[in-house]
Protein backbone atom coordinates (compact mmCIF):
# COMPACT_ATOMS: atom_id res chain seq x y z
CA UNK A 1 0.00 0.00 0.00
CA UNK A 2 1.58 3.68 -1.00
CA UNK A 3 0.99 5.96 1.82
CA UNK A 4 -0.85 8.70 0.30
CA UNK A 5 -2.79 11.45 2.12
CA UNK A 6 -6.49 11.92 1.86
CA UNK A 7 -6.44 15.15 0.30
CA UNK A 8 -5.02 17.69 -1.49
CA UNK A 9 -3.97 20.87 1.06
CA UNK A 10 -6.87 22.79 0.54
CA UNK A 11 -6.16 26.52 -0.02
CA UNK A 12 -4.98 29.10 2.15
CA UNK A 13 -7.00 31.61 3.75
CA UNK A 14 -6.75 35.04 5.19
CA UNK A 15 -7.52 38.51 4.24
CA UNK A 16 -6.99 39.03 0.80
CA UNK A 17 -5.92 42.90 1.09
CA UNK A 18 -2.03 43.48 1.87
CA UNK A 19 -0.72 43.33 5.25
CA UNK A 20 0.11 46.25 6.47
CA UNK A 21 3.88 46.99 7.21
CA UNK A 22 4.67 47.47 11.38
CA UNK A 23 6.80 50.13 12.55
CA UNK A 24 7.36 49.43 15.81
CA UNK A 25 9.74 46.43 17.11
CA UNK A 26 6.62 45.06 19.15
CA UNK A 27 4.10 45.53 16.19
CA UNK A 28 6.16 43.03 13.87
CA UNK A 29 5.86 40.61 16.37
CA UNK A 30 9.55 40.69 17.44
CA UNK A 31 8.70 40.23 21.22
CA UNK A 32 11.02 41.76 24.08
CA UNK A 33 13.46 39.75 25.99
CA UNK A 34 12.04 37.32 27.95
CA UNK A 35 8.95 36.68 26.34
CA UNK A 36 8.41 33.77 23.32
CA UNK A 37 9.56 35.96 20.17
CA UNK A 38 8.77 33.41 17.62
CA UNK A 39 5.28 32.71 19.23
CA UNK A 40 4.56 37.07 18.83
CA UNK A 41 6.10 36.86 15.43
CA UNK A 42 3.89 33.86 14.30
CA UNK A 43 0.92 35.65 15.88
CA UNK A 44 1.43 38.96 14.26
CA UNK A 45 2.09 37.83 10.68
CA UNK A 46 -0.79 35.05 11.26
CA UNK A 47 -2.30 36.78 8.19
CA UNK A 48 0.10 35.46 5.81
CA UNK A 49 -1.33 33.38 2.82
CA UNK A 50 1.54 31.19 2.56
CA UNK A 51 3.17 30.27 6.01
CA UNK A 52 5.19 27.00 4.80
CA UNK A 53 8.55 28.29 4.78
CA UNK A 54 7.99 28.81 8.58
CA UNK A 55 7.12 25.40 9.46
CA UNK A 56 9.70 23.45 11.79
CA UNK A 57 7.97 20.22 11.49
CA UNK A 58 7.50 17.74 8.54
CA UNK A 59 4.43 17.11 5.74
CA UNK A 60 1.22 16.46 8.70
CA UNK A 61 -0.21 12.96 8.29
CA UNK A 62 -4.23 13.02 8.17
CA UNK A 63 -5.88 10.83 10.75
CA UNK A 64 -7.29 7.97 8.15
CA UNK A 65 -3.89 7.74 6.64
CA UNK A 66 -2.18 7.03 10.19
CA UNK A 67 -4.73 4.40 10.82
CA UNK A 68 -4.35 2.36 7.63
CA UNK A 69 -1.24 1.77 8.99
CA UNK A 70 -2.04 -0.09 12.02
CA UNK A 71 -2.06 -3.69 12.70
CA UNK A 72 -3.94 -5.84 14.12
CA UNK A 73 -3.02 -5.15 17.64
CA UNK A 74 -3.28 -2.02 17.25
CA UNK A 75 -7.00 -1.85 15.53
CA UNK A 76 -8.47 -3.78 18.38
CA UNK A 77 -6.86 -1.68 20.93
CA UNK A 78 -8.37 1.22 18.90
CA UNK A 79 -11.67 -0.16 19.30
CA UNK A 80 -11.67 -1.05 22.66
CA UNK A 81 -10.21 2.14 23.88
CA UNK A 82 -12.02 4.19 26.50
CA UNK A 83 -11.76 7.85 27.68
CA UNK A 84 -10.65 7.46 31.56
CA UNK A 85 -7.14 8.48 32.87
CA UNK A 86 -4.47 6.61 31.25
CA UNK A 87 -0.92 5.23 32.87
CA UNK A 88 0.79 8.80 34.10
CA UNK A 89 4.01 7.33 33.04
CA UNK A 90 2.28 6.36 29.58
CA UNK A 91 1.47 2.87 28.43
CA UNK A 92 3.59 0.21 28.92
CA UNK A 93 3.22 -1.21 25.73
CA UNK A 94 4.47 2.35 23.97
CA UNK A 95 7.07 2.91 26.37
CA UNK A 96 8.72 -0.29 25.49
CA UNK A 97 8.49 0.59 22.01
CA UNK A 98 10.33 3.37 22.85
CA UNK A 99 13.01 1.71 24.81
CA UNK A 100 13.37 -0.21 21.51
CA UNK A 101 14.90 2.48 19.80
CA UNK A 102 17.82 2.50 22.35
CA UNK A 103 20.45 0.45 23.53
CA UNK A 104 19.75 -1.32 27.07
CA UNK A 105 17.06 0.97 27.62
CA UNK A 106 13.85 -0.67 29.07
CA UNK A 107 10.06 0.35 29.61
CA UNK A 108 10.56 1.78 32.62
CA UNK A 109 13.65 3.67 31.19
CA UNK A 110 11.00 6.14 29.33
CA UNK A 111 8.49 8.36 30.42
CA UNK A 112 5.83 9.57 27.74
CA UNK A 113 5.27 13.12 27.29
CA UNK A 114 2.32 15.55 25.76
CA UNK A 115 5.32 16.44 22.93
CA UNK A 116 8.81 16.74 23.47
CA UNK A 117 8.55 20.39 25.41
CA UNK A 118 6.44 18.93 28.13
CA UNK A 119 9.47 16.44 28.46
CA UNK A 120 12.36 19.28 28.25
CA UNK A 121 10.61 21.73 31.05
CA UNK A 122 9.78 18.63 32.97
CA UNK A 123 13.58 17.26 32.83
CA UNK A 124 15.18 20.70 33.47
CA UNK A 125 12.60 21.32 36.65
CA UNK A 126 13.44 17.94 38.13
CA UNK A 127 17.27 18.65 37.71
CA UNK A 128 18.11 21.99 38.56
CA UNK A 129 17.52 24.02 41.60
CA UNK A 130 18.03 28.06 42.68
CA UNK A 131 21.80 27.20 43.94
CA UNK A 132 22.50 25.15 40.55
CA UNK A 133 23.61 26.55 37.29
CA UNK A 134 23.68 25.24 33.66
CA UNK A 135 24.75 25.62 30.06
CA UNK A 136 23.08 26.12 27.66
CA UNK A 137 24.29 25.73 23.95
CA UNK A 138 22.76 28.40 21.61
CA UNK A 139 20.49 28.75 19.52
CA UNK A 140 17.81 26.93 21.27
CA UNK A 141 14.33 26.98 21.15
CA UNK A 142 13.79 29.57 23.22
CA UNK A 143 11.12 27.85 25.60
CA UNK A 144 13.83 26.07 26.59
CA UNK A 145 16.07 28.73 27.56
CA UNK A 146 13.71 30.12 29.36
CA UNK A 147 13.14 26.86 31.09
CA UNK A 148 16.15 26.57 32.79
CA UNK A 149 16.85 30.36 33.43
CA UNK A 150 13.47 30.84 35.17
CA UNK A 151 14.93 27.84 37.31
CA UNK A 152 18.41 29.02 37.97
CA UNK A 153 21.80 30.79 36.77
CA UNK A 154 23.11 29.99 33.26
CA UNK A 155 25.55 30.58 31.05
CA UNK A 156 25.30 29.97 27.16
CA UNK A 157 27.53 28.21 24.42
CA UNK A 158 27.12 29.97 21.17
CA UNK A 159 27.69 27.68 18.03
CA UNK A 160 30.49 28.80 16.14
CA UNK A 161 28.98 30.15 12.29
CA UNK A 162 32.42 30.39 10.85
CA UNK A 163 33.18 26.54 11.35
CA UNK A 164 29.86 25.05 9.96
CA UNK A 165 28.02 25.65 13.36
CA UNK A 166 30.37 23.78 15.38
CA UNK A 167 30.32 23.26 19.49
CA UNK A 168 33.56 24.59 20.82
CA UNK A 169 34.28 22.29 23.98
CA UNK A 170 37.16 24.10 25.29
CA UNK A 171 34.59 26.80 25.08
CA UNK A 172 32.09 24.73 27.20
CA UNK A 173 34.60 23.19 29.63
CA UNK A 174 35.78 26.83 30.83
CA UNK A 175 32.12 28.04 31.38
CA UNK A 176 31.80 24.98 34.16
CA UNK A 177 31.45 26.46 37.53
CA UNK A 178 31.80 24.33 40.92
CA UNK A 179 27.92 23.97 40.83
CA UNK A 180 27.36 23.32 37.09
CA UNK A 181 24.88 20.88 37.01
CA UNK A 182 23.59 19.84 33.40
CA UNK A 183 24.18 21.11 29.77
CA UNK A 184 21.24 21.17 27.63
CA UNK A 185 21.39 21.29 23.90
CA UNK A 186 19.76 20.63 20.83
CA UNK A 187 21.28 18.11 18.37
CA UNK A 188 20.63 18.20 15.74
CA UNK A 189 19.98 21.53 15.86
CA UNK A 190 17.28 24.01 15.02
CA UNK A 191 17.73 26.62 13.48
CA UNK A 192 21.24 25.74 11.84
CA UNK A 193 20.76 22.19 10.89
CA UNK A 194 24.40 21.70 13.04
CA UNK A 195 25.18 18.10 14.24
CA UNK A 196 27.50 16.80 16.27
CA UNK A 197 30.41 14.27 14.80
CA UNK A 198 31.34 11.40 16.61
CA UNK A 199 34.64 12.80 18.31
CA UNK A 200 32.86 16.11 19.62
CA UNK A 201 29.91 14.41 21.47
CA UNK A 202 32.28 11.41 22.62
CA UNK A 203 34.82 14.77 24.15
CA UNK A 204 31.30 16.13 25.48
CA UNK A 205 30.56 12.86 27.17
CA UNK A 206 33.88 12.82 28.47
CA UNK A 207 33.86 16.42 29.94
CA UNK A 208 29.93 15.86 31.34
CA UNK A 209 30.98 12.63 33.18
CA UNK A 210 33.97 14.26 34.26
CA UNK A 211 31.80 17.04 36.38
CA UNK A 212 29.19 14.85 37.37
CA UNK A 213 27.60 16.63 34.50
CA UNK A 214 23.87 15.50 33.33
CA UNK A 215 23.73 15.66 29.59
CA UNK A 216 20.08 17.06 28.16
CA UNK A 217 19.70 16.36 24.07
CA UNK A 218 16.81 17.85 22.82
CA UNK A 219 16.65 15.21 19.95
CA UNK A 220 13.46 15.50 17.96
CA UNK A 221 15.29 16.57 14.35
CA UNK A 222 17.13 12.82 14.33
CA UNK A 223 14.43 12.16 11.90
CA UNK A 224 15.37 14.54 9.43
CA UNK A 225 18.65 14.60 9.13
CA UNK A 226 20.44 14.88 5.73
CA UNK A 227 22.23 11.77 6.14
CA UNK A 228 20.57 9.14 8.49
CA UNK A 229 23.65 6.56 8.48
CA UNK A 230 26.14 8.80 9.78
CA UNK A 231 24.11 9.93 12.52
CA UNK A 232 25.41 10.03 16.31
CA UNK A 233 24.19 7.79 18.58
CA UNK A 234 21.60 9.58 21.25
CA UNK A 235 22.84 11.02 24.55
CA UNK A 236 20.71 8.32 26.31
CA UNK A 237 22.96 5.35 25.01
CA UNK A 238 26.74 6.86 25.45
CA UNK A 239 26.50 8.20 29.38
CA UNK A 240 24.71 6.84 32.71
CA UNK A 241 23.93 10.87 33.03
CA UNK A 242 22.11 11.50 29.31
CA UNK A 243 18.67 12.32 28.67
CA UNK A 244 17.35 11.94 25.50
CA UNK A 245 14.13 13.46 24.97
CA UNK A 246 12.46 12.92 21.42
CA UNK A 247 8.56 13.18 19.64
CA UNK A 248 6.46 12.91 16.97
CA UNK A 249 6.19 16.28 15.75
CA UNK A 250 8.85 16.39 13.57
CA UNK A 251 10.00 13.83 11.11
CA UNK A 252 7.18 12.06 11.56
CA UNK A 253 4.72 14.77 10.83
CA UNK A 254 2.65 13.88 13.33
CA UNK A 255 2.56 16.93 15.77
CA UNK A 256 -1.02 16.74 17.01
CA UNK A 257 -0.63 13.99 18.68
CA UNK A 258 1.09 15.73 21.17
CA UNK A 259 3.57 12.96 22.08
CA UNK A 260 6.82 12.67 23.18
CA UNK A 261 9.32 11.41 25.60
CA UNK A 262 12.48 11.37 27.92
CA UNK A 263 14.21 8.48 28.06
CA UNK A 264 16.85 8.04 30.98
CA UNK A 265 19.15 5.33 32.43
CA UNK A 266 18.86 7.02 36.19
CA UNK A 267 14.95 5.37 37.39
CA UNK A 268 15.04 7.65 40.55
CA UNK A 269 15.76 11.20 38.26
CA UNK A 270 12.84 10.25 36.18
CA UNK A 271 11.01 9.37 38.83
CA UNK A 272 11.63 13.63 39.72
CA UNK A 273 10.72 13.98 36.33
CA UNK A 274 7.07 12.09 36.48
CA UNK A 275 6.72 14.60 39.96
CA UNK A 276 7.04 17.54 38.03
CA UNK A 277 5.01 16.19 35.03
CA UNK A 278 2.07 15.68 37.40
CA UNK A 279 2.12 19.76 37.69
CA UNK A 280 1.60 20.12 34.40
CA UNK A 281 -0.54 16.75 32.79
CA UNK A 282 -1.54 13.81 34.90
CA UNK A 283 -1.49 11.60 31.84
CA UNK A 284 -1.59 11.58 27.70
CA UNK A 285 -4.76 11.01 25.92
CA UNK A 286 -5.18 7.13 25.61
CA UNK A 287 -6.05 7.84 21.92
CA UNK A 288 -2.97 9.74 20.94
CA UNK A 289 -1.21 6.56 23.06
CA UNK A 290 -2.43 4.42 20.28
CA UNK A 291 -1.80 6.07 17.44
CA UNK A 292 1.87 6.86 18.28
CA UNK A 293 1.96 3.24 18.61
CA UNK A 294 1.00 3.07 14.72
CA UNK A 295 3.19 5.38 13.98
CA UNK A 296 6.29 4.24 15.57
CA UNK A 297 5.72 0.71 14.32
CA UNK A 298 5.33 2.51 10.68
CA UNK A 299 8.58 4.91 11.19
CA UNK A 300 10.15 3.97 8.15
CA UNK A 301 7.31 4.77 5.73
CA UNK A 302 6.27 7.77 7.81
CA UNK A 303 9.70 9.34 7.68
CA UNK A 304 10.66 8.25 4.48
CA UNK A 305 7.42 10.13 3.15
CA UNK A 306 8.37 13.45 4.97
CA UNK A 307 12.45 12.77 3.90
CA UNK A 308 11.10 12.82 0.26
CA UNK A 309 9.21 16.03 0.54
CA UNK A 310 12.35 17.37 2.37
CA UNK A 311 14.85 16.23 -0.56
CA UNK A 312 12.53 17.81 -3.37
CA UNK A 313 12.66 21.10 -1.59
CA UNK A 314 16.08 21.55 -0.68
CA UNK A 315 16.89 20.72 -4.65
CA UNK A 316 14.24 23.71 -5.20
CA UNK A 317 16.17 25.86 -2.36
CA UNK A 318 19.48 25.00 -4.08
CA UNK A 319 18.35 26.15 -7.50
CA UNK A 320 16.65 29.50 -6.04
CA UNK A 321 20.49 30.35 -3.67
CA UNK A 322 22.51 29.87 -6.91
CA UNK A 323 20.17 32.30 -9.00
CA UNK A 324 21.02 35.47 -6.52
CA UNK A 325 24.12 34.55 -5.19
CA UNK A 326 24.55 38.41 -4.20
CA UNK A 327 22.10 37.95 -1.84
CA UNK A 328 22.66 34.94 -0.21
CA UNK A 329 25.74 32.70 1.07
CA UNK A 330 25.82 29.50 -0.39
CA UNK A 331 23.96 26.97 1.98
CA UNK A 332 24.58 23.46 2.04
CA UNK A 333 21.88 20.78 3.40
CA UNK A 334 22.25 20.39 6.89
CA UNK A 335 18.26 19.16 7.77
CA UNK A 336 16.13 18.26 5.41
CA UNK A 337 12.86 20.18 7.71
CA UNK A 338 14.61 23.21 7.20
CA UNK A 339 17.62 25.65 5.47
CA UNK A 340 19.30 28.65 7.70
CA UNK A 341 20.91 30.41 4.85
CA UNK A 342 22.78 33.76 5.48
CA UNK A 343 21.02 36.93 3.98
CA UNK A 344 23.12 39.72 1.94
CA UNK A 345 20.48 42.14 1.57
CA UNK A 346 21.84 46.07 2.46
CA UNK A 347 17.81 46.03 4.87
CA UNK A 348 19.10 43.09 6.88
CA UNK A 349 17.45 39.74 7.50
CA UNK A 350 14.52 40.98 9.74
CA UNK A 351 13.68 43.62 7.98
CA UNK A 352 13.63 41.74 4.76
CA UNK A 353 11.19 39.22 6.62
CA UNK A 354 8.30 41.61 7.02
CA UNK A 355 8.98 42.89 3.51
CA UNK A 356 8.19 40.01 2.10
CA UNK A 357 5.17 39.24 4.68
CA UNK A 358 3.54 42.70 3.76
CA UNK A 359 4.25 42.48 -0.14
CA UNK A 360 4.50 38.69 -1.28
CA UNK A 361 2.30 37.28 1.89
CA UNK A 362 4.74 35.34 2.65
CA UNK A 363 6.10 33.91 6.16
CA UNK A 364 9.58 33.32 6.24
CA UNK A 365 10.94 33.58 9.98
CA UNK A 366 14.22 36.00 10.78
CA UNK A 367 17.09 34.18 12.76
CA UNK A 368 16.57 36.91 15.65
CA UNK A 369 13.66 34.85 16.52
CA UNK A 370 16.14 32.80 18.17
CA UNK A 371 18.00 35.41 20.24
CA UNK A 372 19.53 34.71 23.24
CA UNK A 373 20.33 36.39 26.54
CA UNK A 374 23.14 34.07 27.32
CA UNK A 375 25.06 34.73 24.22
CA UNK A 376 24.63 36.10 20.99
CA UNK A 377 23.19 34.78 17.88
CA UNK A 378 23.89 36.18 14.57
CA UNK A 379 21.02 38.17 13.06
CA UNK A 380 21.69 37.52 9.55
CA UNK A 381 20.05 34.64 8.73
CA UNK A 382 16.96 33.33 7.56
CA UNK A 383 14.99 30.03 8.37
CA UNK A 384 13.65 28.77 5.47
CA UNK A 385 10.83 25.56 6.02
CA UNK A 386 11.35 22.54 3.87
CA UNK A 387 9.40 19.95 5.22
CA UNK A 388 6.06 20.84 3.76
CA UNK A 389 4.31 20.11 0.18
CA UNK A 390 3.73 23.74 -0.05
CA UNK A 391 7.67 24.66 0.60
CA UNK A 392 7.93 24.37 -3.00
CA UNK A 393 5.52 26.48 -4.33
CA UNK A 394 6.57 29.13 -1.21
CA UNK A 395 10.00 29.15 -2.77
CA UNK A 396 8.45 29.62 -5.69
CA UNK A 397 6.69 33.03 -4.82
CA UNK A 398 10.24 34.13 -3.06
CA UNK A 399 12.01 33.77 -6.04
CA UNK A 400 9.71 35.96 -7.81
CA UNK A 401 9.83 38.65 -5.05
CA UNK A 402 13.32 38.37 -5.07
CA UNK A 403 13.83 38.63 -9.21
CA UNK A 404 11.17 41.25 -8.91
CA UNK A 405 13.48 43.27 -6.57
CA UNK A 406 16.35 42.89 -8.63
CA UNK A 407 14.52 44.22 -11.20
CA UNK A 408 13.41 47.60 -9.72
Amino acid sequence: MTLQDDAAPGPRTGNPTEVAAPETRQDRGIAPAGSFALAAYLERWSACAHPDLAASDSEPLPLAALLRLAGPEDRLRWRRADLGYADPRGASWLRATVSARYHRLEADDVLISAGAQEAVACVLRALLGPDDHALVVVPIYQPSELAVTCLCAADGIPLDPGRAWGLDLERLAAAIRPNTRLVLMNFPNSPTGATLDRATLEGLVALCRRHGLWLVNDEVYRQTEVEPERAVPPVVDLYERGISINGLSKGFGLPGLRVGWAACRDRRALDRVLAAKSLLSSCLARPSEILAQVALRAEPRLTERARAIGRRNHRRLRTLLDRLPELFEPDEPRNLAFAFPRFHGAEGATAFARVVASEARLLVLPSDLWRSSLATVPVDRLRLGLGRRGSGAALGILEHHLLGRSRR
